[in-house]
């Protein structure tokens, strides 16, 4: 397993303290930084996996931080909750929210023992939540549970694997941060995370009642920073306009090359990858 532990507390820690915790990654425009750029490619990849059977748009982010992705199902009109077990995190999000005019209910809370009725949404998602679980099965039948009939599953998973698009890139970072370093006040609390791909959550979404299940590897693009553990620490606007001009041109190639979704990937080569399924 990987050598990073952390808890509720820990995560309470860097909402807390960290400025970037403040970040919201939805923009109703142009994307102005490397992040913006990924959650409107999370966004574009989520409705690609949206069934046609749907019943509603009740959908619920599970451990939502800031709520970025879930800004992008408000903005499109959709019957949003958020939960988090982090009272910062919470208070994060509903502050972002109402300064966009975007609706949704928060509620702090458990993700194994939500206070939700079962069968309540018809969308349940979470984003870089899973991998920080040594054992998933409850957490995913916990998000089974309020799923509604025909009812979509998605985890976007980010497992501690050195090996992925990364690896090649840890130099930049690695000057980036003796240029830029952080203060003693700005380190962030190290979280675990599971260093498993995803046969062990499909198997788990399986016995949990889920059918047509899937996983692809997604987020084909290195994250550039001084700091690119979690909570990501920003460059300058005019360094991540830069990038983010760049990492448009190379989905594009991607996209021409293959005729496919560009942000996906083979599992292990991208920083995240995605488990779904429907509930039978």
């Amino acid at each position: 397993m990987a050598e990073y532990r952390g808890d509720g507390d820990s995560f309470e820690r860097n909402w807390s303290s960290a400025k970037e915790a403040h970040y919201l990654h939805w923009t109703g425009g142009e994307p102005e930084n490397q992040i913006q750029l990924a959650f409107r490619q999370h966004w574009r990849t989520f409705q690609e996996l949206l069934p046609a059977n749907l019943a509603g748009k009740r959908v619920l982010e599970v451990g939502c931080g800031r709520g970025s992705l879930s800004a992008y199902f408000a903005d499109a009109g959709w019957d949003c909750t958020l939960l988090d077990i982090s009272p910062a995190a919470i208070s994060l999000a509903r502050a972002a929210f109402s300064a966009h005019g975007l609706n949704a209910r928060f509620e702090v809370g458990d993700c194994l023992d939500m206070p939700f009725e079962t069968g309540a949404y018809d969308l349940v998602f979470s984003i870089g939540l899973l991998e920080h679980f040594e054992e998933i099965e409850s957490a995913i039948a916990e998000q089974v549970r309020i799923l509604a009939p025909n009812g979509l599953f998605i985890g976007y998973v980010v497992p501690h694997i050195p090996e992925n698009v990364q690896k090649d890139y840890g130099w930049i970072c690695d000057i980036l941060r003796a240029i830029l370093p952080l203060t003693p006040s700005e380190a962030k609390t190290p979280l675990f995370r599971s260093d498993e791909l995803s046969p062990p959550y499909l198997a788990a979404m399986g016995a949990a009642g889920l059918k047509n299940v899937g996983a692809s590897g997604t987020y084909p693009l290195p994250m550039i920073s001084n700091s690119p553990d979690f909570p990501f620490t920003l460059l300058p606007p005019d360094a991540e306009h830069a990038l983010v001009k760049h990492f448009e041109m190379v989905l594009k190639r991607r996209h021409q090359q293959t005729g496919k979704n560009p942000w996906l990937c083979k599992e292990g080569d991208g920083q995240a990858f995605l488990v779904w399924g429907q509930k039978a």
